[in-house]
């Protein structure tokens, strides 16, 4: 066999499994943020027992659900209960693999890869519909049912809007789009319009605030999560976080220039320490939306199911379609 397709296949496999091994890291994190920032929002200290600041809280959270007994219901399809939590999680753990973090720092740099990020991110509505469904309970199986109206739906907007981005740039590669956006500018201000319609019809499609009604504890108990326990329920949970931590990635990589700063990248950084600073610049950017996708979360209600649908079918798609149309326009007409 030929040495360089061992070396390949060496590197994508080392890849893999440091991106696995750091989601769940990635969701401690995110974890802590939101209790902590809550907390301040509504005058509170938040976590600060468990290590300076409460900085270990989310993480005694997170072994404390593994450590739970793990309760199958007598009536439950046993093999796809067991599997569903596995198909949300490995859906929001393998779609890392195509986001360029840095130069160099990419596990499958492809040239289709928004084309392999949204096959991949879709397939969690599986795994939601089938948690309903083998849970044998009304409650689950309606989250279920809602999972995959709410999903579907807004992942058209959600697709449409990043065809803008494809447009202006010519390229389907997350890497390629950055090195436009380091030439053109940062893409959000070309695309004012598919900003706003991806970031809206992105937090619908991972069920945050004030999107989630899969999972509506005030309706559906806990929606798909009704039957769950221990550690099936434990992926459930950190799939959530690890799917905003993608795509708030996903919105920094599309719109606001991926690992590129906001001035122009120095020319003498190259190799690992140019890497470490795109790291820095990305880590940064994306947390920013992490931050403010929390801020809702403690800001604003949950909206009705009829108002969720009727946004991403009367409002997000139509405005998608007309920013779809205008940017084609412009691109023809001024030959960018």
């Amino acid at each position: 066999m030929d040495f360089s397709l061992l070396l390949g296949i060496g590197r994508f496999v080392l890849a893999t499994t440091l991106l696995l091994l750091l989601t769940v890291p990635t969701a401690f994190i995110i974890i802590y943020l939101e209790l902590k920032m809550i907390a301040l929002m509504q005058l509170r200290i938040g976590p600060n027992r468990v290590g300076p600041a409460g900085i270990f809280q989310s993480a005694i959270h997170g072994f404390k659900v593994l450590g739970k007994e793990d309760v199958t219901p007598d009536q439950a399809d046993r093999p796809t209960f067991t599997l569903a939590p596995w198909m949300v999680f490995m859906a929001a753990a393998m779609s890392m693999l195509v986001i360029p973090f840095a130069p160099g720092l990419v596990a499958f740099d492809s040239e289709i890869s928004v084309v392999y990020f949204f096959a991949i991110i879709g397939l969690s509505v599986v795994g939601l519909l089938v948690a309903g469904w083998a849970s044998y309970n009304k409650y689950s199986l309606l989250g279920g049912l809602r999972s995959a109206a709410q999903m579907v739906s807004y992942e058209i907007p959600l697709t449409l809007s990043i065809v803008g981005v494809v447009i202006l740039t010519g390229s389907l590669s997350f890497t390629h789009i950055i090195e436009w956006q380091r030439i053109h500018g940062w893409a959000v201000i070309w695309q004012l319009v598919g900003f706003p319609v991806f970031y809206i019809a992105s937090t619908a499609e991972i069920n945050r605030t004030p999107f989630d009604l899969v999972e509506a504890d005030s309706e559906i108990v806990a929606g798909f999560a009704t039957e769950y326990s221990g550690m099936r329920f434990g992926f459930f949970f950190f799939a959530e976080y690890v799917s905003l931590f993608i795509m708030s990635g996903i919105l920094v990589t599309l719109f606001f220039g991926g690992w590129l700063a906001p001035w122009p990248f120095p020319a003498q950084l190259s190799g690992f320490a140019g890497s470490l600073y795109g790291l820095f610049w990305f880590i940064l950017k994306t947390y920013i939306f992490v931050l403010i996708s929390i801020w809702a979360r403690a800001t604003l209600p949950r909206i009705r199911v009829d108002q969720l649908m009727g946004m991403a079918w009367k409002a997000l798609l139509p405005i998608a379609l007309v920013n779809l149309l205008v940017t084609a326009a412009v691109v023809v007409i001024f030959k960018l």
